[in-house]
């Protein structure tokens, strides 16, 4: 039972799910060049975070109880504030919006930011809708009379 595993710059690397989630994350982090102090974790192609770091005793807990075979996952780094209870998410796969255009999204929410796209959409619905002028009443009462004698000839 293999899975695939993203990161870096656009590397891929097949890995067994038939290992404890300790092995499988030293493998990752030695395979993917992370600092010994770095927390990591899997996020799948929908933005699923598998909460890997997260598991309890990961020397006796078998990775493909969370993880599927033949899936494609992304690496990221799990970064937790010191002083608060925020952790946020960062992809280690580089130009991840390029490979998943959702998935830069999906990581700010579940780090608990408002992604910028969100932000944008938001400012150009206010911005966007169109006032009123004398001028554009005075065309729309011209062309609904045009229209009006148009249908109702004399």
């Amino acid at each position: 039972m293999f899975a695939t595993v993203r990161f870096g710059a656009d590397c891929q690397i097949m890995v067994n799910l038939l290992c404890c989630i300790q092995t499988l994350m030293s493998h990752l982090m030695w395979k993917c060049q992370c600092r010994p102090e770095d927390c990591i974790d899997l996020v799948d192609e929908k933005g699923s975070l598998m909460n890997l770091s997260q598991v309890e005793d990961p020397a006796s807990e078998y990775a493909s109880k969370y993880l599927q075979g033949r899936q494609r996952y992304i690496l990221i780094r799990v970064v937790r504030e010191e002083n608060s209870e925020a952790t946020s998410y960062e992809s280690l796969l580089e130009d991840l919006g390029k490979h998943y255009p959702d998935l830069p999204d999906q990581l700010e929410q579940l780090s608990g930011k408002i992604p910028q796209t969100i932000q944008r959409k938001k400012s150009s619905l206010t911005t966007a809708q169109p006032q009123a002028t004398p001028q554009t009443k005075s065309r729309a009462l011209h062309s609904k009379r045009g229209l009006e004698s148009k249908n109702n000839p004399k």
